[in-house]
């Protein structure tokens, strides 16, 4: 038996507070009010009340958080135990085309959604997505992803970026996908924000050969995926020049960390002003953009090697491993830009505290101290 039909099995055995107050009052209940409880009768509301708690603490332990979150934020007990506050058990499922879609697990900080989901077609069906030529690409449009408020009304998100990922379960062959889905939204996701709507539909591969998108399994599986609403994050305020790019200082005004994200905000002394028809201004524009992702700011450039232009350790030395995942410019201040990283190993917030960011923008460097985080709002 798999990990998930031992949580669902624990799930449905595990009583509720109102059946175990009914079961215990049964118990304790006398034929007659003035009579003392045997001792038999004691010892049997003792070994039930034993299996009671049996059963919850088994149930407590098989659901805790889902390996795959585990193992896509780094792996170990130390993720698990850094991880466990944040995520929030959830059990959504559609079916079509005899295809069962079941969503089980989601974690959120401010910039960034994180879901654990099953796909499982009929008994038969081989769902080896992912080969030497091909690969999962997508469920549906991505275009069509609605976040929702708590009365159900849309809540409007700027620019995003999603992907499903493909986990190997070790049965490549067979009619079962492990999935995780990853969104984040580097202008932040407003906290009204209590579900997100997947327009799950039909399984699409991306081939290789022919260099072409092309349906696996056909289905439509909408979801409406409930989001925790506690931020796990932190947040430090700055007003700090931090370097120089073509001819603008650059001011740093906010860190924020959660064991799983950072985003830098950066913004320009002078207005970000470019012609686009130009090959320099198009340069700049991608400068800009690219301040601290080592890697594009270095294509953009011709630079070689690529160098990390934003280092992050916490307060015993150690570096933290971290990928630049997305950026976005604040449409109503095209002077502010929103840098978004992925912890790719999560990292306890008290750890990061008394930490140091270390900026190269441009051709300087500097050394944050991350001394005054505090919880976001």
């Amino acid at each position: 038996m798999e990990r998930r039909d031992l949580n669902r099995m624990f799930d449905g055995l595990a009583p509720t507070r109102e059946q175990e107050e009914a079961v215990l009052g049964c118990l304790l209940q006398t034929e007659r009010k003035d009579r003392p409880m045997k001792k038999l009768k004691k010892l049997t509301v003792a070994a039930i009340a034993a299996a009671l708690m049996v059963i919850s603490c088994a149930a407590a332990v098989v659901t805790g958080i889902d390996q795959r979150l585990i193992d896509y934020f780094g792996g170990g007990e130390q993720v698990e135990e850094v991880l466990l506050p944040s995520a929030m058990a959830v059990d959504v499922s559609a079916e079509d085309n005899g295809a069962v879609f079941h969503v089980t697990q989601v974690l959120r900080d401010r910039y960034s959604i994180a879901v654990a989901a099953d796909f499982t077609a009929p008994e038969g069906t081989v769902l080896d997505v992912n080969g030497p030529d091909r690969e999962l690409n997508h469920f549906g449009d991505v275009g069509k992803i609605c976040f929702l408020n708590e009365a159900g009304a849309p809540v409007e998100v700027s620019a995003y970026r999603c992907k499903w990922y493909s986990l190997d379960d070790g049965y490549p062959k067979d009619n079962r996908l492990s999935l995780l889905y990853y969104l984040d939204v580097p202008g932040g996701l407003d906290w009204e924000v209590s579900s997100l709507v997947l327009d799950t539909e039909n399984l699409t591969v991306f081939d290789w050969t022919d260099v072409d998108f092309h349906t696996f399994y056909t289905g439509n599986w909408p979801l409406e995926i409930p989001l925790p609403q506690a931020d796990m994050g932190c947040t430090q305020q700055f007003d700090q020049r931090v370097g120089e790019l073509d001819g603008s200082a650059i001011r740093l005004k906010e860190v924020y960390l959660s064991p799983i994200t950072m985003m830098v905000i950066l913004e320009r002394e002078k207005d970000f002003s470019v012609d686009f028809s130009t090959e320099e201004g198009t340069r700049q524009s991608m400068r800009w953009a690219f301040a601290l992702d080592g890697e594009h700011f270095a294509a953009t450039n011709g630079y070689e090697p690529a160098v990390d232009r934003a280092i992050l350790t916490d307060r015993d030395g150690n570096e933290i491993p971290m990928e630049c995942t997305n950026g976005s410019a604040d449409m109503a201040n095209l002077n502010q830009y929103h840098h978004l990283f992925r912890l790719t190993q999560a990292t306890d917030m008290s750890q990061l505290q008394g930490g140091r960011l270390t900026l190269r923008v441009g051709d300087g460097s500097v050394d944050i101290p991350l001394d005054n985080l505090v919880p976001a709002e």
